[in-house]
């Protein structure tokens, strides 16, 4: 009997490389535009519980007083 792989979750797959690309140094190109790695980490997004607000202030209090939500 043949051996057979073992299937990954495409979900698992997805969470991997993403990882792996965040773990990565940024690219950049230099003067011959040749692509290369820097020493420069990527910087990560916000995770989706750290919303920024950038209503002005006067927008969000009306917003407050009036009940609504973003």
């Amino acid at each position: 009997m043949e051996e057979h792989e073992k299937t990954v979750p495409i979900g698992v797959e997805v969470a991997r490389a993403f990882e792996r690309f965040w773990d990565k140094n940024e690219l950049s190109i230099d003067r011959h535009g040749r692509v290369y790695r820097t020493t420069i980490p990527r910087v990560r997004p916000k995770g989706t519980g750290e919303f920024i607000d950038f209503r002005k202030p006067e927008t969000k209090k009306k917003a407050e007083k009036n009940g609504e939500f973003y």
